[in-house]
Parts: C-alpha cells; structure tokens; sequence
C-alpha cells in the first residue's frame, strides 16, 4: 500500500513538471495595445500547412504573419514544428501613431511639429492652391551646399520605394514622380495576402511630405517645391496605419520594392525592438543591391537611443541637424567607438531635420521637424549620386556599395557635431556631387 501510495505521488510529481515545463516552453502573447489579438509570424516545417486555416497577413520564405487571438496564438505555440513570434509594432519618427482624424496640414500635436501649421503662401491659379515659401527650402540648398540655387536636377531613371504613409499623388509637385501605389495595411478576402494597388490615398501628410523632400520636381509650372532629386521615380508603399507602422507589413514592402526593381528604399519609421522580419527583409534587398536608407529615431541624447531599422548595419542611418548645423537634444544617438566604421545601433550620416518645407496631402505645403523629415534628404540625394554615375572610382555603373561609400567620403570633408566621428552623426554631413 505504501509503495503505491508513492509511486502515485512521483507520477504526480512527474506530471507536475511536465505541465509546467510545457508552460514555460511556449511564450506568452501579450496582445497589442491591450487588446486581445496580436500579430504573430508563424514559421516552421508545419507552417505552410496552416496557411490556409488562417487569415494570412502576409506570406515570407519561411512562413506567414497573421492576427490571432491572445490564447489562440498561445496554443498554435505549443504544436510540434511550428514555432511562433510576436511582430513588433513601430511607429513614424515625425511623430506618434498615425491619426488620420486629424485635419490635413495639421501636425498638433506632435512634438517635432513646433515650426509650422501647415499651408504655405495662396497661389493665383485655382489649380494650385498653394506656392511654398522658398521653392528650394533650406535643408536641400544645404544638400546641394549652395544657398543661391531655386531649382534641383539629377535622379532619372532611378526608382526611390517611400515606406510611409502613403503619398497624396495629386499633389502637383509629385504627380508625376509617381510610378507606383501599393498598400500593404489593406485587408483582403479571407486567406488572401493583404495587399492593395493602385490608389493613393494619404489621409496623415506625413509620407506626401518625405516623398517631396526627397523628389518633388516643383509641378509642370515650376512654382513648386524641389526636392533633392526631382528626376527620381516614387514607389509609394503605405505601411503606417491607425495604430501605428507593423513590421510585417514593412518587410512585405520592402521584398515588393525589391522584386520591382527599386533602387533605394527610404524609410521614417521606426522602433525600439527589432524585428526579425525587416532583418531578412532588408538582407534580402541588400543582396539584391538596393541601397536602405531609414531614420535613427527621435529618442536623443542618450547614448545607444537609435530606433531599428536604423540601428541594423545594413541600414544608412540617418541624424538630424538645423539650420546652424546644431544637432537637436531630440536627436537619437549611437554608440560609436570612433573608427568611422559602421557598426550595428550607429548613427551614419546627418542631414537637416528641422524646420524642414515640404508637400502636404493637401496640396499644399507644410513645415515639419523630426528624424522623418532628415531621411528622405539623404535618400534623394543618394538617387542623384546614382543616377549621375559618381562613384569612389569616378566611374559609371555606380553600385548601392558605391554610392553608400562616396556618401562617407563626403560627409567627412562636413564635419558635424563634434570632431571626428561622434555618437549624433558619425562621418558629418554629406552634400550633393
């Protein structure tokens, strides 16, 4: 009886373990925003088999993302051969969360909002209701290091993909950049990717105003805003929603930009957490040669406060400065050792991201500051550097290598910040060839 009694007690104790083993095991979802789903990526030698008992986000080499609830997704993790992981929720870096309740060329109350309110100067031709202040505002003469010139050139037949929140493709300045429309936060049938193409529809302003400062040609009229590189063509790729930007949909529209041939990909967006997704993403598009360019954050001066994608070394990472080549508290940093090589959570270049004019979904103009708003500088410019053939070796052919390599070059000849390489733009501030 007693030896009963204790072999009922280990086989207890065993299942005890078991359970508790099977408990620590599987992770646990905390659910987005508080809410009860979260959306997961699932992967794994089973995961191709459960594509079609869900509603598939969308789909990468080694599985697919969807929206579950909380205890569902807890209970897909403890299936043999699939392993499930949380998709990070990332946010713009000209601001919080998209609100798109809020009227158009208005920017209160985001925190880098504090240098305009929208608009620009009433124009006479009812087709245009607006003229900007200053068609060559003061970050892309800086760019172009030349404060007397009023038109821009140079990024023809070079194809800048815009991860944001769309473009307002009717805006005069832009209507002709635009190659292509895609929105990646669309739903869709069930089971089906959620993909939608074609209309352009930016109900925030923040993508329509990142997309002209890196190629708006100013408008058949040439009474617009010039960006940087107006030759340019946009693929506008719309990945910030409501709530803010989700990863997968980033990686999907980054293998988009990729499979179409985009040359540089542009993107003010960003995060604390890394996400696994981007990562692959963005090694695919690297071997593919496209050149990433993305915002380092707006979470200044800490040392190491870099948001991802920024922080991943595949990533040119992007700085702010203003107008008197300050660069703001606000400003994230790095954590560089000094040695001018890029490194992983390094802040590479800088470029202006303060009082910033540009396109508005509106029509008009708007006037803007945060790390959003310093990207796109660098991204047309690096479309122009493409496209003229300029490389370390003077040579056409220019590579995403090359152009990320004359970018350093040049911005060591403008140092920024503190001498030598620092923490807030590491090799300076580069300008156009």
């Amino acid at each position: 009886m007693r030896e009963t009694n204790r072999r009922i007690v280990r086989l207890a104790l065993l299942l005890t373990l078991i359970f508790a083993g099977a408990l620590v095991a599987a992770p646990a979802f905390a659910g987005r925003g508080g809410q009860d789903t979260v959306v997961v990526f699932v992967e794994g030698p089973g995961a191709a088999a459960l594509q079609g008992q869900h509603d598939v986000r969308h789909v990468f080499p080694t599985g697919f993302t969807t929206e579950l609830l909380r205890g569902a997704a807890d209970r897909l993790a403890q299936r043999s051969g699939i392993r499930v992981s949380e998709v990070p929720l990332w946010h713009l870096l000209g601001g919080p969360p998209v609100d798109i309740a809020k009227p158009p060329g208005k920017c209160d109350p985001w925190p880098e909002c504090k240098n305009g309110d929208g608009g620009g100067d009433p124009g006479g031709d009812p087709a245009r209701p607006a003229v900007p202040s200053d068609p060559t505002p003061w970050g892309i003469q800086w760019v172009y290091n030349d404060a007397t010139v009023n038109s821009t050139s140079g990024g023809a037949g070079i194809a800048v993909a815009v991860l944001d929140t769309w473009v307002f493709k009717d805006h005069l300045d832009l209507t002709r950049r635009v190659a292509q429309c895609a929105d990646f936060t669309g739903g869709g049938p069930p089971g089906t990717v959620r993909v939608r193409d074609g209309r352009c529809d930016d109900q925030n302003g923040h993508g329509t105003h990142t997309a002209g400062t890196a190629l708006a040609d100013g408008g058949s009229d040439g009474l617009g805003v010039f960006g940087v590189a107006p030759g340019a063509d946009l693929f506008a790729y719309k990945v910030c929603g409501n709530s803010g930007c989700w990863s997968d949909d980033i990686a999907a529209a980054i293998d988009r930009a990729t499979a179409q041939g985009a040359a540089i990909i542009s993107m003010s967006l960003g995060g604390d957490t890394e996400s696994a997704l981007v990562a692959d993403a963005i090694q695919r598009a690297v071997t593919a040669g496209v050149l990433i360019v993305a915002a380092a954050g707006n979470d200044g001066p800490a040392l190491g406060s870099i948001d991802y994608p920024g922080a991943n070394v595949n990533v040119v990472a992007v700085g702010v400065i203003d107008s008197s080549q300050n660069v703001p508290s606000w400003s994230s940093r790095g954590v560089n050792d000094g040695d001018y090589v890029v490194e992983v959570r390094e802040v590479e270049v800088g470029a202006p991201g303060v009082s910033v004019e540009s396109t508005w979904n509106d029509g008009a103009y708007n006037t803007i500051s945060g790390k959003s708003m310093a990207t796109p500088h660098i991204a047309g410019l690096a479309a122009k550097v493409w496209a003229s053939g300029v490389s370390d070796a003077n040579s056409n052919g220019t590579t995403a290598d090359e152009v990320r390599s004359w970018l350093q070059t040049k911005a060591k000849a403008r140092d920024l910040h503190t001498a030598g390489d620092d923490t807030a733009t590491e090799f300076g501030g580069t300008a156009g060839p």
